[in-house]
């Protein structure tokens, strides 16, 4: 989102604020937002937080508006007041004239946040819990890289597809570790040792998304491969990972993960 963009939209919801402000209520003791206001304000809160984590990552922005938003509620049992609604106002003015004197304040973020993908390398993994954690600590220890393993990862409130997706999208290189965890008949009844069904599914997204040459493939022997993974960058070892450590380096580097030494 550019700058532009993001100011044009911090404005409609200020704008939105504030004739939502100029309906309350006012009882004889009391003033209060309207039914049909109730469910938007705080539909706009939600989505405001968003856009400022989005837009420029940890901010004070988000944790104002929180704060103002609960405060409100605290004090008004459930229903926002009027003034928690006119302090978020407040707190969407100052950030539209601040990015308004500021703009580079986005690129700022969007540098960071291309620093941080290229940074994150997705580890794909069967059933051999031992194999990628010693990819992991190769990664972390001797490339000093954010290996990104699914398992590991908060739910964050996600089905398991959406989970991968929110941390796959983070990454900009995915390394897939093939080992004969399945033992599966041929169309002649002849068996052979391939990887577990999720290795192929996210291997096959990743070779969409990131194109074949940000990923690569480790295979252990004995492990059987599809025809259709051919094309992608492979390394077979023995008995550990490390065997091909040298190999990994020379490709991170020259696909601009690493920077030569």
């Amino acid at each position: 989102m550019n700058n532009e963009i993001f100011i044009k939209t911090l404005q409609d919801y200020k704008s939105t604020l504030e004739k939502i402000l100029s309906r309350f209520e006012q009882d004889y003791d009391s003033i209060s937002i309207r039914s049909e206001d109730d469910p938007i304000y705080k539909q706009i809160v939600i989505e405001l937080i968003d856009l400022f984590n989005d837009a420029i990552g940890s901010n004070e922005y988000s944790s104002m508006i929180g704060s103002h938003f609960y405060e409100g509620l605290a004090n008004f049992l459930q229903s926002p007041s009027y003034k928690s609604v006119e302090n978020i106002i407040v707190v969407l003015g100052a950030a539209i004239t601040r990015f308004q004197r500021q703009p580079e304040l986005l690129d700022k973020r969007k540098t960071e946040e291309a620093l941080r993908q290229k940074q994150n390398v997705f580890i794909i993994h069967g059933s051999d819990e031992a194999k990628w954690r010693e990819l992991k600590d190769i990664f972390q220890s001797t490339f000093r890289l954010n290996p990104i393993v699914l398992q590991e990862q908060a739910d964050v409130g996600k089905t398991l597809i959406e989970k991968f997706e929110h941390y796959a999208d983070t990454c900009s290189y995915a390394v897939a570790i093939f080992t004969p965890d399945d033992e599966v008949l041929d169309k002649n009844g002849e068996k052979y040792l391939q990887t577990r069904p999720n290795v192929i599914y996210e291997l096959g997204w990743f070779c969409g998304r990131l194109g074949r040459k940000n990923v690569m493939l480790l295979l252990k022997e004995g492990t059987s491969i599809f025809s259709d993974f051919g094309g992608i960058v492979q390394k077979r070892f023995s008995k550990n990972v490390s065997e091909k450590i040298s190999e990994i380096r020379s490709d991170l580097i020259e696909c601009g993960i690493l920077d030569k030494m």
